[in-house]
């Protein structure tokens, strides 16, 4: 039947407090005196006051606790024998270790004995724990140590689907990197202690059905303090070879080359990592001899396949030298603990890596290909790995700041592409990627400077051709240029028009230097003419170009006039060469600068098949082609009408 809430002042009377001081500190734990009076309330009686505390214990009980009951063996190897075995006055189950039967002489009970000794010295979380030493039936010493339900690390390392695995450890590998942590303290701590244990390995720890992780085997343990000889083994009295072949520190097989000390677990537990890595320990063999010269020849291994930083750790912790590896276990640990918390980090930037390659790869076919004959497409495909990449880096960046794969993955991606917009003269591009490039500082001086000059030159040069282009597409020169043309195409047809005639009535006769004659003629006229109008500034810079084109032309006629008659050839017919280098020269302009260019090419060409055609209107002829060439050209001029594109761009 419920009741009511009691009052303050009826849990008070309720309750015997008489024993309680009335100043009693608030945050210290009550005496058993409150409790007694409730007990009544519900019927039971209350001892006595004074009974005697060690009459709660049955005559015997506490001799009891030290009694164990042996239940059946557990593991066995080496010297020693594991039992289980139940502590009785406790009622515990209990690791018992001792020795085989085979072992039972004075030298393997005195190891035992240290080896309990050492453990008791090392109490850690992750140590077993050593309740007592005791001495069985044989007379020989044995080691009490908490049980531990679980199974060697071994086991889950060589099957990554053991049943062992908690559920939500999914990703195996650091869950292994936090088992071998939770080692390095127990190790870090028993070198606090000045103890060296000498055969770390993933057998000799044992995964809990509770995830605890405890080393175990201390057998070979020894100390570095020289003032525990006698009590415990120190390293400067190992005279043979100890541990673990498979493992084995090169010092460990010949001391005398280099000391044993903290650096050697270092190199064990780097074994360790090994293992985890690879699935099998470092050292290989078909005997044990094998096994042996492998550990003392060993040479620190750079791993394939496997996460980079980690390897660099296995590198530097099982380094052949001990000077070379890590300072302490704690050193050690806290790169494992930096990878651990970089580890996503790295991941985004080894996926970006695999994107800067797929990157190089594509601008060098670019560049085989001639960049600037690179599609559409692959320009997008270009740009659209570099976006892929340069977020790849950049969110790795931004969840481990500083981290060196990730900004030098950077400074290349941008260097290259800065590069690549460069090679297709996009300065402006060059030059945004080039400045996030310098806050980085992660690309070399020179190659940054390199870059910056042909950004630099690249935009001095677009300002210029801007310029240029503006006065081209304007072409404010152009009436000027055609009334120039047009003229010296009058001055060209109307006296060969007027020879032409009078030699038909035999007025004129021509002779071989008048043709020569009329050639520097216009070449004067075309040079004389644009002098003139670049003084009155009626020419352009494409103007004057373009008229420097004909005055070179006008030149080359008269050399070729000049060079037929040398050869020989006196015929006025020779002419025809002439009109077909201003023909293959109109050609040629519209070809590279202005397509119309080609209004002229079929006059002269017109002009050259009709004089080898019918030679004795030769005259005529010429100065038909000069207005058929010149006149289209030049009207084009002087209708002001903007430039046509070359077919070849610039």
């Amino acid at each position: 039947m419920a009741t009511g809430r009691m009052t303050l002042e009826q849990l008070v009377a309720k309750l015997d407090m008489g024993s309680v001081k009335h100043d009693h500190a608030l945050d210290e734990t009550l005496l058993p005196t409150i409790a007694p009076k409730i007990r009544e309330t519900q019927g039971r009686s209350r001892p006595k006051a004074r009974q005697r505390s060690d009459s709660l214990l049955r005559a015997g009980e506490e001799k009891d606790s030290h009694t164990l009951k042996m239940k059946g063996p557990i593991a066995e190897g080496g010297m020693g024998k594991i039992l289980l075995a139940e502590q009785s006055g406790l009622r515990r189950d209990v690791a018992v270790k001792t020795l085989r039967d085979q072992f039972l002489e004075p030298a393997f009970a005195h190891r035992l004995l240290r080896e309990a000794r050492i453990l008791a010295m090392v109490e850690h979380p992750n140590v077993v724990p050593l309740y007592a030493l005791q001495t069985d039936d044989r007379d020989s010493p044995r080691m009490v140590m908490k049980r531990i339900e679980g199974v060697p690390w071994r086991e889950m390392i060589r099957d990554p689907e053991h049943p062992a695995f908690p559920k939500r450890a999914r990703d195996r590998l650091a869950w292994h990197l936090r088992v071998l942590m939770r080692i390095c303290d127990a190790m870090q701590y028993a070198h606090s202690r000045g103890i060296v244990h000498l055969d770390l390995k993933p057998e000799n720890v044992m995964i809990g059905s509770f995830r605890e992780v405890v080393l175990v085997d201390w057998g070979v343990a020894c100390s570095l303090r020289k003032e525990r000889r006698g009590w415990v083994p120190v390293v400067d009295e190992i005279t043979e070879v100890l541990g673990t072949p498979a493992y084995l520190a090169p010092e460990m097989v010949d001391p005398a080359r280099q000391e044993i000390g903290e650096r050697t677990d270092v190199f064990l537990l780097g074994a360790t990592l090994y293992e985890i890595l690879t699935g099998s320990p470092p050292h290989r063999g078909a005997n044990i001899q094998a096994m042996l010269y492998a550990a003392y020849a060993w040479k620190a291994p750079q791993l394939q396949d496997v996460p980079r930083e980690l390897s660099e750790i296995v590198h530097r912790s099982m380094h052949h030298d001990v000077d070379e590896r890590y300072e302490s276990v704690e050193e050690l640990r806290a790169a494992i603990a930096d990878y651990l918390e970089r580890r996503h980090a790295l991941g985004l930037a080894d996926q970006a890596q695999t994107s800067l390659k797929r990157l190089r790869q594509q601008v060098a076919r670019a560049e085989i290909g001639a960049i600037h004959a690179t599609s559409d497409s692959d320009n997008a495909n270009v740009q659209r790995t570099f976006a892929i990449c340069r977020f790849g880096f950049g969110q790795a960046l931004r969840e481990s700041p500083g981290l060196v794969e990730a900004e030098r993955g950077m400074a290349e991606a941008l260097a290259l592409m800065a590069g690549y917009h460069l090679a297709r003269s996009e300065a402006a591009s060059a030059e945004t990627l080039l400045e996030e490039l310098a806050e980085l500082g992660e690309v070399d001086e020179p190659e940054l400077h390199a870059l910056r000059e042909e950004a630099e030159r690249q935009r001095r040069a677009a300002v210029r051709f801007e310029k240029m282009g503006l006065e081209e597409e304007q072409d404010p020169s152009g009436r000027a240029r055609g009334r120039l043309l047009m003229a010296a195409a009058v001055l060209v047809a109307v006296p060969c028009a007027i020879a032409w005639g009078m030699s038909r009535t035999g007025i004129y006769t021509h002779r071989w230097w008048h043709a020569l004659a009329f050639d520097l003629m216009i070449f004067g006229v075309f040079g004389l003419g644009g002098m003139i109008a670049a003084q009155r500034s009626l020419l352009n810079r494409r103007g004057r170009r373009l008229l420097l084109t004909f005055v070179t032309l006008a030149g080359l006629a008269a050399v070729l006039r000049g060079a037929t008659y040398a050869l020989g050839l006196h015929d006025l017919r020779s002419t025809s060469l002439e009109l077909i280098c201003f023909g293959g020269g109109s050609l040629l302009a519209g070809l590279l600068s202005d397509r119309r260019f080609y209004r002229a090419a079929p006059g002269f060409l017109l002009g050259a098949a009709a004089i080898l055609i019918w030679p004795e209107h030769t005259l005529l002829w010429i100065g038909l082609s000069t207005l058929l060439g010149a006149a289209p050209l030049g009207l084009a001029w002087m209708k002001g009408a903007p430039p046509m594109s070359p077919l070849i761009p610039k």
